[in-house]
């Protein structure tokens, strides 16, 4: 598989969590399009890239200078030494031009803003594509964990399609087999220090990383919505989720799901999902 990931790595941890997953799965990242790019951000890029996946190419926007990082980003990058001073080797679209071929597939886990333009310029689809966002309301499948904030949900806000509205209708009306893992089913994923406990010595270095920052969490917190890395392992092996065809579509300030041919997630197999995580990483 050649992949791009679009993220916004650095601020939640559940994108250091998904990239993580994917290369110790073995997957070839080809770039990761970091939004918006902070230098913090592009630090934590570069960690990966250069203890996991050196041939990886970083691409955003350049001159940043805000701090952005949150949580656990910057104790990882101190642990190692690292400056908290990173940079891209490109911008986005140089990146896109560089790592794009007819073979690639795309996994976006923040704002669509590196691709959505890309695809905004009719330039060539992806072969296959995954996005952490959307939503469909109990009134159209209801799954078997619910939430109460979405019973009477006939939409929702959600940030990565919201953080950059003409990207994600870019992405959105793209001719390319599309998977879409909404809030409904992954906001109810919950990683926890016992879940962790249960995890696999990890057997690479990516699956390192991640137990490296998953202990920092976990010294902090108590458990963690796990959005991203179950976006990640329905990329890998969708066989796990239930899906129905439909069209994600901006309603009022949010996102709603109507009829169409793309492929949204209803439900999904839990225990083969932290199968497919504990056992990899």
């Amino acid at each position: 598989m050649k992949l791009i990931v679009e993220t916004d790595l650095g601020h939640d941890p559940d994108d250091f969590f998904a990239i993580t997953y994917l290369l110790a799965a073995g997957v070839q990242i080809d770039a990761i399009f970091v939004t918006p790019g902070d230098p913090d951000q592009l630090a934590i890029a570069q960690l990966i890239r250069d203890e996991v996946s050196p041939k990886t190419l970083i691409g955003s926007d350049i001159g940043r200078t805000k701090m952005s990082s949150g949580s656990i980003h910057h104790d990882m990058l101190k642990r190692y030494g690292r400056s908290l001073q990173g940079h891209a080797d490109h911008f986005g679209d140089t990146v896109m031009r560089m790592a794009a071929t007819s073979e690639t597939e795309a996994f976006v886990i923040g704002p669509v803003s590196n691709i959505g333009a890309y695809l905004g310029n009719g330039d060539l689809p992806f072969k296959r594509a995954t996005m952490q966002g959307g939503f469909v309301p109990y009134s159209k499948y209801r799954p078997e964990v619910t939430l109460d904030k979405f019973e009477a949900a006939s939409w929702m806000p959600t940030f990565n399609l919201n953080g950059d509205i003409k990207g994600a209708k870019a992405f959105l009306a793209a001719p390319m087999p599309r998977q879409m893992v909404g809030k409904n089913v992954c906001h109810t994923i919950e990683f926890t220090r016992e879940r962790f406990a249960q995890f696999a010595k990890p057997t690479n270095r990516a699956g390192e990383l991640f137990h490296e920052a998953a202990s920092l969490y976990f010294a902090r917190h108590p458990a963690k919505k796990f959005h991203d890395p179950t976006a990640a392992v329905c990329h890998l092996h969708p066989e796990i989720g239930l899906w129905i065809d439909g069209k994600t579509t901006r309603m009022q300030g949010g996102w709603t799901t109507f009829p169409g041919e793309d492929q949204v997630l209803v439900d999904i197999d839990r225990e083969r999902l932290w199968h497919h995580l504990s056992t990899l990483t």
